[in-house]
């Protein structure tokens, strides 16, 4: 189990935003745009179409850390999650770049992708939802935690506790790694 934690920390670590910025335009993400090193600002610094291939890249180190935990025999969700979880900490504080890393929401959603397959369509239709209204209010990531728990119940109602369960600690890991920007949010209302 320690090995995987650590096998899913390097997979996290290794920063797709930086690599193909460095690699096509000479530049460390981390110091242009935003300064994130996530698929948003490198879809504004270097195009969508690498802003996309940084997005997929970025969810399948969640997923794919998970994946290779459970060809080695780990099937328990929550030690799954664990491994998942310690790819987004790679990912937010990766040990080739300084412990400088991104936000980590697409590897987070590659955790979800992993466990609960069929709700990813609506991760992904919540966080386009919050794009274009506002990201960073607190009535629409409210509103929308409270309906993504609601769908699944409904796909997974055998499945729901440990789910809920495994959400609750990437909710908690986002808080966490995001606690800036939601102190922000808390001195805005």
């Amino acid at each position: 189990m320690i090995f995987l934690i650590l096998l899913g920390y390097i997979i996290g670590s290794i920063s797709f935003a930086y690599l193909f910025t460095y690699f096509l335009i000479g530049k460390d993400i981390r110091n242009i745009g935003t300064k994130n090193p996530g698929a948003a600002n490198v879809a504004r610094q270097i195009g969508k179409k690498w802003g996309i291939i940084v997005w997929i890249g970025d969810t399948l180190k969640g997923a794919g850390s998970m994946a290779i935990a459970k060809s080695l025999g780990i099937t328990n969700e929550i030690f799954l999650t664990i491994i998942g979880i310690s790819a987004v900490l790679g990912h937010c504080y990766p040990v080739f770049l300084k412990f400088r890393g991104g936000k980590g929401i697409a590897t987070m959603g590659g955790v979800m992708l992993y466990l609960a397959p069929a709700v990813f369509p609506f991760i992904l239709g919540f966080w386009f939802i919050a794009q274009s209204i506002n990201p960073r209010s607190l009535k629409i990531i409210l509103s929308e935690v409270i309906l993504f728990f609601l769908i699944l119940w409904q796909i997974y109602p055998e499945g729901f506790v440990k789910l809920s369960v495994s959400t609750v600690l990437l909710i908690i890991t986002n808080i966490y790694i995001n606690r800036d920007a939601i102190k922000e949010i808390r001195c805005k209302i």
